[in-house]
């Protein structure tokens, strides 16, 4: 059982901390330059209490141009654990950079990640570890969606990082003491928004029964278009989900909320399940069995309720 809602922008404001950035037009003549801002947030995951980036710099590509402009971050490089950006809250990167006009290729982050520097990391179990990006340190993350930067105006962008796809045990070292000995492994799944066209989607989760079970791990699937609710495997394989948001569930409570945010207009299919979801493929309970459809508006929250029938 669901419920679908629409609530105005007012809510929404502060989850879109940059989206006031985005698009604005200056006066007078044009000066051949814009403005953009940068954001990180992530989708969480399971298996680590902090997941560390230290980033040093943006770099940007602009068609038709020679290299990349590199800016870097102000007023120094910067370690950003992931999981304390969620439901909307971002890390502010860049702020209003001066870049030319015209369409960039490409942009990409700086990551700090040499063996056995104290740079970025995870912490697992208590125990922090090494945090390998492969070519993080020596090209970074390199983030192939284009976008344009009007003359005297400004973009605002916001990196969605989706840990739940990216961050890897070492082979076959899951829940080992080995786990550190090797690294953990960061091949970053991210989604590039523009604030200017993101809603959100947000909603309560209660269990008819009264009671949550002990072994509930409570998340909101979300997917493109309409879909019949599915697994998330390695690789991917449709219909994979575009985002796994965590339900925040008191203890002693018998209901929840969740929040995802900086999600582009558009068509999507939302389920909630219990069910622990690993790289294999498997079934996953979903309620309700077959989504439900939701549509996201620009500048919106969506509301989708969810109630988790009793056990017959």
């Amino acid at each position: 059982m669901l419920n679908v809602s629409l609530r105005s922008t007012v809510g929404l404001i502060p989850l879109l901390i940059l989206s006031s950035l985005a698009g604005c037009g200056g006066g007078g003549g044009s000066s051949g330059n814009g403005s953009i801002s940068i954001g990180l947030t992530d989708s969480p995951v399971d298996m680590a209490s902090q997941v560390v980036l230290q980033v040093s710099g943006v770099a940007f590509k602009l068609e038709g141009s020679a290299p990349e402009t590199v800016h870097n971050l102000m007023p120094a490089t910067r370690q950003i654990d992931l999981l304390q950006y969620q439901q909307g809250n971002v890390a502010l990167l860049l702020d209003h950079v001066t870049l030319p006009a015209g369409r960039y290729q490409w942009l990409r982050l700086i990551i700090d990640a040499q063996p056995n520097v104290r740079d970025s990391y995870v912490v697992v179990n208590g125990r922090e570890c090494e945090l390998n990006v492969p070519s993080g340190a020596q090209t970074g993350l390199k983030l192939n969606r284009g976008f344009t930067l009007p003359a005297d105006g400004s973009v605002a962008l916001t990196l969605d990082f989706d840990l739940r796809q990216s961050l890897r045990a070492p082979p076959g070292q899951t829940g080992s003491a080995l786990e550190c000995t090797q690294g953990y492994l960061l091949r970053p799944t991210i989604r590039v928004v523009d604030n200017a066209n993101v809603g959100a989607i947000a909603g309560t989760v209660t269990f008819a029964a009264g009671a949550v079970p002990m072994s509930c791990l409570p998340k909101v699937y979300l997917y493109d278009g309409t879909v019949t609710p599915d697994d998330m495997e390695d690789p991917p394989v449709p219909p994979d989900p575009l985002a796994v948001f965590p339900v925040d569930i008191p203890a002693g409570t018998t209901s929840g909320t969740y929040k995802a945010a900086f999600i582009p207009a558009g068509s999507y299919t939302a389920a909630f399940t219990c069910d622990d979801d690993t790289t294999a493929d498997e079934v996953l309970n979903f309620v309700p069995a077959a989504g439900t459809p939701v549509t996201v508006q620009n500048n919106l929250i969506t509301t989708v309720d969810f109630t988790v029938p009793a056990a017959p």
